[in-house]
């Protein structure tokens, strides 16, 4: 019998289960015995030190996702939900899976993220002690970049908001959303009357037809810049009324009756057309159809005399909290402090949009930036002139480890740097990992935006010689179970 097959036995089963972790969207996690097996299960609603008597719903990632039925015990109190969208599906307009910590008071949110991460690296062997969690100022419209969906509403309507937990397809209409913009809930209901009104179709991916595809609001915090990014399909013409409408048309509506009529001005705004053919690359084509190339963003670090200024491309990645963003990177540059000199050059991978390497540039430093993505490269660069630091950066596009080992193989002498990793959700992998070894380097900064990925590198990194003396937890998210963490490694000896 496979591994699949024995868990189905579990479907619609109630049984009892004590959660004692969280998985990164925020479900608890924990196991049954059951005939001799461990059976790993989720549980969207509780937390660690909760025990629940849940029904299994269906499979996924070999793990039974339940409900629950009841609470047997609760190790933290819950609060009300302000938001109509976050509970537990229930209606067409419920089971947002974004803010899944919502229950819980904002404190006991750090607790539950803190200890998530200590147990982690106490898993793993690291034993470095945790500083406490340095919390968000705000918790409410934090947020600077938000993607809506079209789809079905779960009405066979057209809807404009967020997928519901474990929902590809069908969206929730958005009518309030307290994370990013007051604006945001406004834009997404007019977008979706709007649409209604011209009888413009969400696009369905089986099919390959329908128009609409995503909505995108960026905003800059600091400096209240907002664009707007409007992804539809590639078709070149629809149907409005019985009449042939050119797609460029059906666009400038929608931006004289939406983006025109909105109660917050819109700077910029793009529209991307994503044409898809079998056996074809996708191609997506960008059209600035009024206002700036770039949203501008500032970034104190941290005030005014030491102030970033950034434009950043429709595509480009940004950190999604901006101020909460400039304490991360003090952060960074606070543990880089006591081990770097006037004169200490640095190297910055997995560099986006060269925040980092900004960052250390403007105290004076030299740096190396890397990353993969050519347009985060091209974005960094034009950041780094903006600021007028353009001649202390050199920026290299490609893989981390193809850059390391080409550069390391030309003699680069790197052993006097201080080297700032900043890697995906999965972490370091092997052939990046190797060449980082090779430099030697007696200071490393770990920042992670994954606890088990972060603990299994430091286990690694320990085992080829560091020592972790330093390990700040930072909560970029409120009411998510996202967190990031910045920790410096010492090379012994």
């Amino acid at each position: 019998m496979s591994k699949r097959h024995r868990l189905n036995n579990y479907i619609t089963r109630e049984f009892e289960v004590y959660i004692d972790d969280i998985n990164s969207r925020g479900w608890g996690r924990g196991e049954i015995e059951d005939e001799g097996r461990r059976v790993p299960v989720e549980v969207r609603g509780a937390f660690p030190g909760d025990r629940v008597r849940v029904v299994g719903r269906h499979i996924e990632d070999s793990r039974v996702q339940c409900g629950i039925v009841e609470f047997l015990e609760k190790k933290y109190p819950r609060i009300e939900i302000g938001c109509p969208h976050a509970c537990v599906r229930c209606d067409k307009d419920t089971g947002c899976g974004g803010c899944t910590l919502r229950e819980l008071s904002y404190e006991t949110q750090c607790d539950v993220k803190q200890g998530i991460l200590e147990r982690l690296l106490a898993k793993s062997g690291v034993k470095t002690p945790v500083s406490p969690i340095l919390p968000c100022l705000t918790q409410d419209f934090y947020r600077n970049k938000m993607e809506l969906s079209f789809g079905p509403d779960g009405a066979d309507e057209l809807g404009t908001g967020l997928h519901p937990s474990g929902f590809k397809y069908e969206v929730i209409q958005m009518k309030y959303c307290d994370t990013f913009s007051e604006i945001i809930a406004e834009l997404a209901q007019k977008t979706t009357a709007w649409a209604k009104a011209l009888g413009v179709r969400h696009y369905v991916f089986k099919e390959n037809s329908g128009f609409l595809r995503l909505l995108t609001l960026r905003e800059g915090k600091r400096t209240g810049a907002r664009m707007v990014i409007l992804t539809t399909s590639g078709e070149d013409a629809l149907d409005v009324h019985g009449e042939m409408w050119p797609a460029e048309r059906v666009v400038m509506d929608y931006a004289e009756k939406v983006l025109g009529t909105l109660s917050q001005k819109v700077d910029t705004f793009y529209w991307t057309a994503v044409t898809t053919q079998k056996g074809h690359v996708t191609r997506n084509d960008d059209h600035l159809m009024f206002g700036p190339a770039v949203l501008r963003e500032r970034m104190l670090m941290p005030d005014e005399a030491h102030a970033l200024e950034y434009e950043i491309l429709p595509r480009a990645f940004f950190q999604p909290n901006t101020l909460q963003a400039e304490r991360l990177y003090q952060v960074v540059l606070n543990q880089a402090a006591p081990y770097m000199t006037p004169e200490m050059p640095m190297l910055d991978l997995y560099c986006g949009t060269g925040t980092i390497a900004l960052s250390f540039a403007r105290y004076g430093h030299r740096a190396i930036a890397v990353d993969i993505e050519k347009q985060a490269i091209e974005n960094a660069r034009e950041n780094a002139r903006k600021n007028g630091l353009e001649d202390r950066i050199e920026f290299y596009a490609g893989d981390t480890a193809d850059i390391l080992k080409q550069l390391l193989d030309a003699d680069a002498n790197f052993g006097d740097y201080l080297m700032v990793v900043d890697p995906p959700r999965r972490g370091l992998l092997p052939p990046a990992y190797r060449q980082i070894l090779r430099i030697q380097l007696k200071t490393i900064i770990y920042v992670s935006c994954n606890p088990e990925s972060l603990a299994e590198d430091l286990r690694r990194f320990e085992d080829d010689g560091y020592d972790v003396v330093n390990i700040q937890p930072v909560d970029m998210l409120p009411q998510t179970a996202h967190l990031e963490t910045v920790a410096t490694l010492r090379r012994r000896g």
